[in-house]
């Protein structure tokens, strides 16, 4: 098999003679040629190039023509972002590749050596695709590669000057670790984790996850909600990059059978990061999670994605002397900083705010904020009956997790509190079914209940590469499905936006999130459907026969107004 670090011009025998036959080398070039080869050694293809006989691209065209295999340029080829996430970096990497595009079943990509049959072989098997192998220079998929997949072109450890450890999870030194603690303070180990956290901070990512694979080490970064693989180290880098972070976070180092969490607290240039670890035992060893949280401005109303008349009725819910408002949504949907944009709008030197928290997220100045201590009996449950003695005005809750909790919560909101929490429910309406679930009686929750937002996160198409779009047949089907038009008339005159990838969104043609809702402020009426027990199909339908506007309608609104994509509002509603 040829080198894959170089261009090989041996998949055709006799390759220079046939230059010369075909007329795109003289005679006299090829001497000159052999000459070079005989003292200094080298392909001969190559000698021809670096003296200017032949270019690249036209051995490259010729070497294509005679294997039947097309052969194309990246420079302004349009790359697939799915195909992109389709093969992994250790792939590319390994067998010097570029995926192009994706057609059904069939994955493109473009090779210095499109009859590597080994490799055409091991990218099947893996992607579980066919492949169509097109022939490219190896420059171009360099290039390809360093945009599309964020590869550095220099180490990562050169980034790490920017970090210094605030606050390490841990008091003491770890009995009888000595030598993983030595195998830690490596210079290239820390540079090397170090600049892993810089390089997500850098990229706005949310989490980092360190993962060891058979052979490798792979690292990933969940940016705007998705996962994307950024690194491949070595395998022999895992045991110090896990005892590292390890120390950092204050976790046992030499206990690796077990899962374990910690905390760390960083300066990164100049501006304060809180970083969350938690570490998996896998049978290839530790898996480690950081979740990145940013001491920054806490968003205001204006910023979480609400339309004008949705930000007038959550403002008088959140503005009510008393009761409970929930948010609801999955891990990661938005909740705590809509919740957050809500405190700031109250706070005020009238107000008394406590919350407990599950982690803090943001610090809200004149905001009493305490965080979750389970080892020493600081629950949910306990902060809340303690918060009830410090002459709250308001109160925020994490989360409710269990009865007590749930039972407490809307106990003080009937008894002149207002509070704010979050559930774990697809629906706004599930949020009321979820009380009664964790037994709270339904004359309790109609009388506390101010209200419930339900929300996800869709990703915002890149402003600077965003474009009109004809929607498909199929689009137009699926939007005439859920109701988005009113005649079917209309659906033709109906223009999509999507991004066709830049730098600046990293070539995925999203940049940015922002949050789509079901705002459900809870009137007489659905106080009496509550109390009386009815089912959630009953209460939907008076949410619909009320006008109230359910989260897919809410993305197909922003989708027409050129905020995100079709293809977003599946994703993050598929499961409603």
């Amino acid at each position: 098999m040829p080198y894959k670090d170089e261009l090989s011009f041996h998949v055709i025998d006799n390759l220079p003679e046939q230059l010369v036959k075909e007329g795109l080398v003289t005679k006299e070039q090829y001497a000159v040629a052999q000459v070079t080869h005989k003292s200094l050694g080298g392909d001969i293809g190559h000698i021809l190039i670096k003296k200017g006989f032949v270019s690249e691209s036209q051995i490259l065209q010729f070497i294509a023509d005679k294997l039947s295999i097309p052969f194309i340029s990246l420079k302004d080829k349009i790359i697939s972002p799915d195909a992109v996430k389709i093969v992994p970096i250790a792939v590319v990497q390994k067998y010097h590749l570029m995926p192009i595009e994706k057609q059904g079943s069939v994955l493109t990509v473009a090779m210095g050596d499109p009859l590597d049959l080994f490799a055409l072989d091991e990218i099947k098997a893996i992607v579980k695709h066919d492949i169509d192998p097109v022939f490219t220079s190896k420059e171009e998929i360099d290039g390809a590669v360093r945009m599309h997949y964020r590869v550095q072109e220099g180490s990562i450890s050169a980034m790490d000057e920017t970090v210094e450890i605030v606050d390490y999870g841990w008091d003491g030194e770890v009995d009888g670790s000595e030598n993983l603690e030595e195998l830690a303070s490596g210079t290239k180990v820390v540079s090397i984790t170090n600049g892993i956290v810089v390089k997500a901070y850098n990229e706005n990512a949310s989490d980092i996850h360190i993962e060891p694979q058979q052979t490798s080490l792979r690292v990933r970064y969940r940016v705007d909600g998705l996962l994307e693989e950024r690194l491949n180290l070595p395998k022999k880098m895992h045991l110090p990059i896990i005892s590292r972070l390890k120390i950092m976070g204050g976790m046992d180092i030499a206990e690796r059978r077990v899962p374990q969490d910690g905390r760390v607290r960083l300066r990164l240039v100049g501006n304060q990061v809180d970083l969350r670890l938690s570490s998996y035992p896998t049978m290839h060893g530790e898996k480690m999670v950081i979740r990145i949280l940013i001491k920054e401005s806490v968003i205001g109303l204006e910023g979480l994605g609400f339309s004008e008349s949705e930000r007038d009725k959550f403002t008088d819910i959140i503005t009510k002397p008393h009761g409970i408002f929930l948010v609801t949504g999955p891990t990661g949907s938005g909740k705590t900083t809509t919740l957050y944009a809500a405190l700031q709008k109250l706070n005020s030197q009238e107000k008394n705010i406590v919350s407990v928290e599950d982690p803090i997220e943001n610090e809200i100045v004149g905001v009493s904020q305490a965080q979750v201590n389970t080892k020493a009996g600081l629950t949910f449950a306990s902060a809340l009956r303690s918060i009830l003695r410090q002459d709250p005005d308001i109160i925020m809750l994490g989360e409710i997790r269990d009865r007590e909790t749930a039972d407490i919560a809307v106990r003080s909101a009937m008894t002149g509190h207002l509070v704010f929490s979050t559930l774990h429910t697809n629906t706004a309406i599930g949020a009321v079914m979820r009380l009664s679930d964790l037994g709270v009686e339904p004359f309790l929750v109609s009388s506390a209940l101010l209200g419930v937002l339900s929300q996800r996160l869709v990703r915002k198409v890149c402003s600077k590469c965003k474009k009109e779009i004809t929607p498909s047949e199929e689009q137009i089907k699926y939007l005439t499905k859920l109701g988005a038009f009113d005649k079917k008339s209309s659906a033709k005159n109906v223009v999509l936006y999507q991004g066709k990838g830049c730098k600046e969104c990293r070539m995925s043609g999203y940049k940015g999130r922002t949050a789509i809702f079901e705002l459900l402020a809870v009137n007489e009426k659905f106080k009496k459907l509550i109390s009386a027990g009815v089912s959630e199909d009953e209460l939907r339908k008076e949410a619909r026969a009320a006008g109230i506007r359910d989260i897919q309608e809410d993305g197909i609104a922003k989708m027409l107004a050129g905020v995100t994509t079709l293809e977003e509002i599946i994703r993050v509603t598929q499961d409603d």
